[in-house]
């Protein structure tokens, strides 16, 4: 009888024995399998950041370009040549665009798409197929700028970067300078706002 006993002890141990090591072996299993999901997504983020920020260079790049093509166009009375000169940068604006629409989430999408369409307005506006004319020309330009800043500052918050890039809408680059005031008379037509003006002192300018 105690023989008995023995034995079926002895396969009770080995069954429990064995249980905890399948036990053991599937949490491990799967803690690992977790692991490797994670790590498998860590990467795959880290590599569509990564392509994101070429791209969203690619985009802001092309879109300056057809920008500074469609002023230039426009200064040179809207001759053969310079109508041919934007075609360019508008094919590889409109290219990087399609891009950025298929990786960037939705507010970037959002800023590019207002971007996209002030910059077309404006290079419709120089064959006279605008809708607002080239009367406004000079003002879209300025709107298309606002987009550009726009457009930045979504995709720095979709790069994860803090802080807005926007300037103010008085920006002042000689503010804290001699020159701060005058820049403010002559730019905005007004007369110099308070930090404008540069604190009074027994001293001329420095070199």
């Amino acid at each position: 009888m105690d023989s008995l006993v023995e034995a079926v002890s002895s396969y009770v141990t080995a069954g429990f024995g064995l249980a905890g090591s399948l036990i053991g072996g599937a949490i491990a299993g799967t803690v690992s399998l977790v692991a490797a999901r994670q790590a498998r997504k860590a990467a795959e983020s880290s590599w569509i950041r990564d392509n994101r920020r070429e791209i969203y260079d690619r985009f802001l790049t092309h879109a300056q370009n057809l920008l500074i093509a469609c002023e230039e166009c426009m200064r040179a009375r809207l001759t053969e040549g310079t109508r041919e000169a934007v075609q360019r940068p508008f094919v590889d604006f409109f290219n990087a665009y399609g891009v950025v629409q298929t990786v960037a989430q939705r507010p970037v999408v959002n800023a590019v798409r207002v971007y996209a369409y002030r910059l077309l307005e404006l290079k419709e506006t120089l064959d006279s197929r605008g809708v607002l004319g080239q009367e406004n020309f000079q003002h879209v330009a300025r709107l298309v700028r606002r987009a550009r800043h726009d457009t930045i500052d979504a995709m720095r918050t979709d790069l994860g970067l803090a802080g807005s890039a926007k300037p103010p809408e008085r920006y002042n680059p000689f503010l804290g300078t001699e020159l701060a005031a005058e820049y403010e008379r002559r730019k905005y037509g007004a007369d110099a706002a308070p930090d404008a003006v540069p604190p009074a002192s027994g001293h001329g300018p420095s070199g």
